[in-house]
């Protein structure tokens, strides 16, 4: 995962929200509350959640990559070998989360509930037609369930609810959550790396043959 390209996509998400900000200071009031409530907003905190569930997917690689890496203590493995303990992660279409968690010891470190979080926002993201939040997530969140929520880019109660989950005020708008995000998936996922004993894989030489150059 490399943090500081998430960092520049949001900066470019918070760039375009100000730039909408702006062009509404010289419109009717009641025509710029309408415009950005009912249409900038949810854009704007649309491209925030889905660099939140492409976090979530760095994260799920990278923990499956380390998951691999965590079952010899620490002998080193060949490329071959590698791939094939990668393999052995699999179950069905997904993976196998209970032995890669138990592996990398994941509820040791601060910022598993943070993860889970994602988790649970990316499955009503990606598979939910109403895109409403699931009880899942609402119940992570302690928020209220069994009631009617808006999608998620336009649901404030989500929104402050994610704020407060990860210490920011319930004001605090999605570019500034986005950006917690990284910086707990980042800390979360160096703790994973650096108290585990994980193989060191060591490749082959590289082919010169051109043929062989990925496409």
């Amino acid at each position: 995962m490399k943090p500081a390209i998430l960092k520049e996509m949001i900066a470019v998400i918070r760039a375009e929200q100000q730039r909408r900000a702006s062009l509404l200071t010289e419109e009717d009031p009641n025509f710029a509350y309408d415009q950005w409530l009912f249409t900038d907003a949810p854009f704007v905190n649309e491209l925030c959640l889905m660099l939140l569930v492409t976090l979530r997917h760095q994260v799920e690689r990278e923990l499956v990559s380390l998951g691999a890496r965590a079952a010899d203590e620490g002998a080193v493995i060949s490329g071959q070998q590698y791939q094939e303990k990668v393999e052995q992660l699999r179950k069905g279409k997904g993976w196998d989360w209970k032995e890669i968690e138990d592996r990398l010891k994941l509820e040791l470190w601060e910022g598993y509930a943070s993860m889970k979080a994602l988790r649970f926002l990316a499955n009503p993201y990606k598979h939910d037609p109403s895109m409403e939040p699931n009880e899942d997530l609402l119940e992570l969140l302690k928020l209220e369930t069994g009631v009617s929520y808006a999608p998620l880019p336009e649901s404030d109660s989500l929104r402050e609810g994610f704020a407060g989950f990860i210490g920011l005020g319930k004001d605090t708008d999605y570019c500034e959550i986005a950006a917690r995000f990284v910086d707990i998936a980042s800390d979360f996922l160096a703790n994973a790396q650096n108290r585990t004993k994980l193989s060191q894989v060591k490749r082959g030489p590289a082919s010169l043959d051109p043929s062989t150059f990925a496409r």
